[in-house]
């Protein structure tokens, strides 16, 4: 057990902890605290949005089994009213059901009850860092997912390097999550082999949480951290919509910005990428089977209520195809937010396992540098290319209705 003091903020603090008194190890949660340079204070639900609306919190940890519907209510309304701030859901009950609730309900982490030192410890550690590199406790970062209407059109380049430049654009590390299941290309287009992926949450034991989540991960040098499709095959058909929607949900509380590289069939996963993400990039080229497929996907989306201002059309020149830009435009119903150039660039990143070379790719590297900044409207340096300034903002294109 560290010593007193070990872990200590810069200034004092308040956790607030909100349940049935006699559920918890108060002198366990008070000693810990005062460790980390906070004062706890015990409440019961019935008081507990008041008291937030009027003191001052750090933290506040809410139990969920003496009144579980009630609990998750509460924690609800009170991350509505207080996105930022840090939420703790507390439990006996760790099935991937209730901590997808809790995640659901706004709960930045989960703690099993009875408290085990080592797992509050770790909450707190993690949750009191001055500065996180994933943009701070209860942050919750958009999901990407970038889906091709067909194969061959580069979808898995323009996830791993679209990841690679989200980086260096905002600073932060990023998440990319493989679930074009049975190609599992993106470990290969980043030469990585990954120890787990994640057919480690189907197969879990126990809880899955953020640190499980973390120890799923492999590390790329230049900051992304890609969740891997499983290497074998047959496990495969273990991972199903829960898997994805709990791995998503963890990892938008982890990073800035995850990209998903889909599956170019409509599997149960690829959905459940659609339904959590933030954007979904509709990847086509100017073929008729392309534009088909493309107009098919615009038009399935529709009809399983995602919303169209989630949805984005890009149109890739990497494969020639002879239909004419209006006329696709006429055909799908919607403008294009971002054309990609054909480049010669994809394939030797590809077949090197690494990303697009900045000054050596300027072309193909460039227009995924200036998507990332579309995307996020940030401006910045276009990747290393030959120091190429994007000069201008980039801001969200008004969308025509369909």
């Amino acid at each position: 057990m560290p010593t007193n003091g070990t872990h200590k903020t810069a200034r004092e603090g308040m956790l607030l902890w909100a349940g049935d008194e006699a559920g918890i190890d108060r002198e366990l949660v008070e000693a810990t605290a005062r460790e980390f340079n906070l004062t706890v204070r015990f409440c019961p639900y019935a008081v507990l949005l008041n008291l937030v609306r009027t003191e001052r919190f750090e933290f506040v940890a809410i139990e969920l089994d003496s009144s579980p519907g009630d609990a998750l209510g509460l924690l609800r309304g009170l991350h509505e009213q207080n996105p930022r701030l840090p939420l703790f859901a507390a439990s006996a009950d760790t099935s991937v059901r209730t901590i997808r609730a809790a995640i659901e309900a706004g709960a930045s982490d989960f703690l099993s009850l009875p408290l085990n030192l080592q797992e509050l410890h770790k909450t707190l550690i993690k949750s009191t860092q001055p500065v996180r590199t994933t943009g701070g406790p209860g942050m919750i970062g958009s999901v990407i997912s970038v889906y091709g209407v067909r194969g061959g059109l580069g979808a898995t380049t323009l996830a791993v390097n679209l990841a690679v430049r989200l980086v260096g654009l905002t600073g932060s590390n990023t998440g990319l999550v493989d679930l074009d299941l049975q190609r599992s290309d993106v470990a290969v287009f980043l030469n990585l082999t990954p120890a787990e992926s994640l057919a480690g949450l189907a197969a879990a034991p126990g809880d899955i949480d953020d640190f499980f989540v973390s120890g799923m991960l492999t590390r790329h040098p230049s900051g992304v951290f890609v969740l891997a499709a499983p290497q074998q095959i047959e496990e495969v058909d273990a991972i199903g919509r829960e898997q994805v929607e709990l791995a998503l949900r963890l990892l938008r509380s982890r990073f800035l910005h995850t990209v998903v590289d889909t599956a170019r069939t409509l599997t149960d996963a690829t959905l459940a990428a659609f339904d959590l993400a933030d954007r979904i990039l509709v990847l086509t080229d100017l073929s008729v089977p392309g534009i088909r497929a493309a107009r098919r996907t615009l038009e399935l989306l529709a009809r399983v209520d995602i919303p169209p201002e989630r949805i984005e059309l890009l149109v890739t020149h990497a494969v020639p195809g002879p239909v004419k830009m209006e006329d696709a435009v006429r055909a799908i119903g919607r403008q294009p937010f971002f054309t990609i150039p054909r480049d010669e660039a994809a394939t030797r990143a590809m077949n090197a396992g690494a990303p697009l070379n900045g000054a050596r790719d300027a072309g193909l590297g460039t227009a995924i540098s200036e998507l990332a900044a579309k995307l996020t409207g940030v401006t910045a340096a276009a990747g290393n290319g030959g120091g190429h300034l994007l000069r201008r903002m980039f801001r969200l294109e008004k969308r025509p209705s369909l």
